[in-house]
């Protein structure tokens, strides 16, 4: 990171347009405009581009002192102890740190951008354009006296903040949303159940948790296939290994409730031998609804009296001042609606565990979500230390869930952190060790979801002569219309041809301007016959796309933080405006040639360093003979 100057500006002016900024004398901050920065033009997208190591630490070492304050001489962490060691504090959304689940993730990333440059620049007065979000305007002017809009307000502008104001969510309490929310997740889980099914696990050695929503029925009805484990569910069957597999339900199209899903899961069960059972995790018994409420009760009422009058202010200081962006999440982890889910995650998390057999292995999907820290700490305090933590995709540089610090609440002893996990190739170790895991935290493991690719990869066409330029899009149709608006106009020599994600459904209707034509086929299918795949910011096409050594260009919204999990890699192209993604593909017709491509998966179909894995958790009683 380059020393910054010293700026003496009377005025600033925060541009969150797409638009070229106007001319303005002062410093002009560029919120959603990726373009070189210079000293009158600082653009926020573009530093986080090119200073990404630098922010990222910054931002990580502010949410470790918001994890760590303390009101009264004790850690906030111990107001809300729940059976007097696990902390609901652990779960809350600044801790988690989930893009998918903060509406503030990528702005409150961007704020440690301004910060930083604003410790060098005196100002009088912030100017801001017309399209800042509430949430900004309301943290700018509690951190500045005078604020101006660049632009008047237009009717349109003002009766859209009115509307915004006036919604449910924002005029009740926390409290309130909280109790609402008590009863809308009893719906949500099927209603109450009066009977219980945790002594049914005696016996078991092998506990595997992921989600339900990739599953792959539709392929074979009667069998359990998940995209996530590959031929595992095969290798663990042939060893004929008693194994029980537990779902966190996520609504889909297939499964639209959880009463579907269920029916599924007794299925499966139905179906298959005594050595493989399925549950679903979400069970509301009578006892984990009272506790529940009991501890919501409970921490509401310490909220109140104790952390209320104390948190904010402790906010307010210059150091933790851009946290004060995400209060409204962090109160709401503690009082609100988000708190109450937290609460029913761990209740039916630790009932699971309590009927599961000693000494087994837990197996689970590795995201750093809070079911799964639930999960790692009673596993640990209840079962065994045979704890593996599976990379299902890759380890993206902004996805901080990933981050670990040894300083952080609940983690001082590692009562969350599972024993190895398990990376699935040479990108995701990297990751993960970037993110602060040691070397012996890890073990190799192939790389479940993309067994596929290596055959695919000997297999792929290698012809030139129908060019096809593949675009995957994402799963929110903003991100897919700002990927596909970048097409407009540009007149490819290429067929293009569109594969939605399955959660967001792409209509012609609504790019007029672009020509494409849409296909529901495997991803595998339309790979084979790629000449440049054109991948939206998050979706993993883009690397199965890099790993088959296709040409590879990347989507960059400059609203959100960069979270492609080829972010980093040289020869991946990322683009923001249609210049750019012309010039991009007018370099890879230059070059003709497909890159030599750093290893970035494991994908032996034999499963070999799976086979290690599990035999190595004590269960070589049933791989010893397969190894």
């Amino acid at each position: 990171m380059k020393t910054k100057e010293k700026f003496k500006a009377n005025q600033i002016l925060i541009w969150t347009e797409s638009a070229e900024p106007p001319s303005f004398e002062g410093i002009v901050f560029l919120w959603n405009r990726y373009q070189k920065s210079t000293k009158e033009i600082i653009s926020v997208p573009y530093e986080l581009e090119v200073n990404a190591s630098f922010f990222r630490e910054r931002y990580l070492d502010l949410i470790d002192k918001v994890s760590n304050i303390q009101i009264q001489n004790n850690d906030i962490e111990s107001y809300f102890r729940i059976d007097g060691t696990f902390s609901l504090w652990w779960m809350n959304l600044s801790f988690e740190k989930n893009y998918g689940k903060s509406d503030s993730f990528s702005n409150s990333i961007k704020l440690s951008v301004f910060e930083y440059y604003l410790e060098g620049i005196e100002c009088s007065l912030i100017q801001i354009s017309e399209s800042t979000t509430k949430d900004l305007v309301n943290y700018l002017s509690f951190c500045f006296k005078k604020i101006s809009y660049r632009k008047p307000d237009s009717f349109n502008t003002r009766f859209k903040q009115l509307l915004s104001a006036i919604q449910i969510k924002s005029v009740l309490p926390h409290f309130v949303l909280g109790l609402i929310a008590i009863f809308r997740y009893v719906k949500f889980c099927g209603g109450i159940q009066f009977h219980s099914n945790r002594n049914n696990d005696i016996g078991r050695k092998l506990y595997i948790y992921d989600y339900f929503f990739h599953l792959l029925s539709k392929e074979n009805e009667g069998e359990f296939k998940s995209a996530y484990w590959g031929t595992l569910p095969n290798l663990i069957n042939e060893s004929q290994l008693p194994v029980t597999y537990s779902h966190i339900y996520v609504p889909s199209k297939s499964y639209p409730t959880i009463k579907h899903a269920k029916k599924k899961v007794n299925e499966f069960n139905e179906g298959s031998d005594s050595k493989s059972k399925h549950k679903i995790v979400e069970q509301i018994t009578i006892s984990v609804l009272l506790q529940v409420f009991y501890y919501y009760i409970k921490f509401s009422f310490i909220y109140l009296i104790y952390v209320s009058f104390r948190f904010k202010s402790l906010l307010n200081t210059k150091e933790l001042r851009p946290s004060l962006y995400v209060w409204n999440e962090l109160k709401d982890s503690m009082i609100g609606s988000v708190a109450v889910q937290n609460l029913f995650t761990y209740f039916n998390i630790k009932n699971q565990v309590e009927g599961a057999s000693k000494d087994s292995s837990l197996i689970y999907l590795l995201e750093n979500q809070n079911w799964e820290k639930v999960l790692v700490y009673h596993w640990k305090k209840l079962i065994s230390k045979k704890v593996y933590a599976v990379t299902h995709a890759t380890v993206r540089f902004w996805d901080l869930r990933y981050s670990f610090r040894k300083d952080l609440s609940g983690f001082r002893k590692n009562e969350c952190k599972p024993v190895k996990i398990v990376y699935n190739g040479p990108l995701s170790k990297k990751g993960l060790l970037d993110f602060g895991y040691k070397e012996e935290d890890l073990v190799p493991g192939e790389a479940l979801r993309f067994l596929g690719l290596k055959t695919l990869h000997k297999k792929k066409n290698q012809s030139n002569q129908n060019k096809i330029f593949l675009v995957f899009t994402d799963y929110l149709f903003s991100v897919s219309q700002f990927q596909l608006e970048l097409l407009e106009s540009l007149h490819l020599p290429y067929r293009v041809i569109v594969k939605p994600h399955p959660a967001c459904p792409i209509d012609k209707i609504n790019f007029p301007n672009v020509n494409f034509e849409i296909s529901m086929e495997h991803s595998e299918t339309l790979l084979k016959n790629a000449s440049i795949v054109f991948t939206s910011n998050v979706t993993s096409a883009a690397l199965e796309a890099y790993y088959l050594g296709l040409p590879v260009i990347s989507a960059r919204d400059p609203k959100e933080v960069n979270l492609s999990p080829l972010f980093g890699i040289k020869d991946v192209h990322f683009v923001s405006s249609k210049e750019e993604l012309k010039k991009s593909i007018q370099t890879i017709e230059k070059e003709r040639i497909r890159s030599k491509r750093i290893p970035v998966l494991f994908t032996d179909t034999n499963l070999e360093k799976w086979k290690k894995i599990l035999s190595g958790s004590c269960i070589l009683f049933y791989f010893g003979n397969m190894i």
